[in-house]
Formats: C-alpha cells, sequence, structure tokens
C-alpha cells in the first residue's frame, strides 16, 4: 500500500475510532512533528482529551516507525472528519 492511502486509512480509522474527534493539524520542524489544533465535540474531560491525543500521536508514531517519508505528507496538514 502506498503511503498516502495508507495515511488515509489510518486516519480514517482513526476518526472511526473516536466519534468525538473533529480534526487535528500537525505541525513542526525538519525532524520533529508534533499534534495540535485538536477540535472536540463535545467538550470531553482531560482524561478523555488525554486519551484521544494519545491515539492519534500513537497513530502516527507507527505510520512514521513503517514509513519515515511520511513525515513530509503529515507535516503542516490539517485532518478533518468529512461529515455524509
Amino acid at each position: 500500500m502506498q503511503t498516502e492511502d495508507r495515511l488515509d486509512a489510518e486516519v480514517g480509522s482513526l476518526f472511526a475510532r473516536c466519534p468525538e474527534l473533529c480534526g487535528f493539524s500537525v505541525r513542526g520542524a525538519k525532524n520533529e512533528l508534533f499534534v495540535a489544533d485538536i477540535g472536540i465535540a463535545p467538550r470531553l474531560s482531560a482524561e478523555q482529551y488525554g486519551e484521544i491525543f494519545h491515539d492519534i500521536a500513537r497513530t502516527l508514531a507507527e505510520l512514521l516507525d513503517d514509513d519515515p517519508d511520511a513525515s513530509e505528507l503529515l507535516r503542516g496538514r490539517t485532518f478533518a472528519r468529512a461529515l455524509q
């Protein structure tokens, strides 16, 4: 599976696992990425928010472990739930 296709599948799975997640951004410099601007609705407790944050970080870390070149696809990108 190509990196972009896998990224789409992993992010889609993330949104399916976390129905409260509306979107998030990935920011960072050359060798450093971080998750930012996490949108969650309805408002959740700090613990629930932390669980979603860790799920996002774990999902992206696994993708980067398998394919370090994925960092170029992630950096500066915003992912949002698609309403259907």
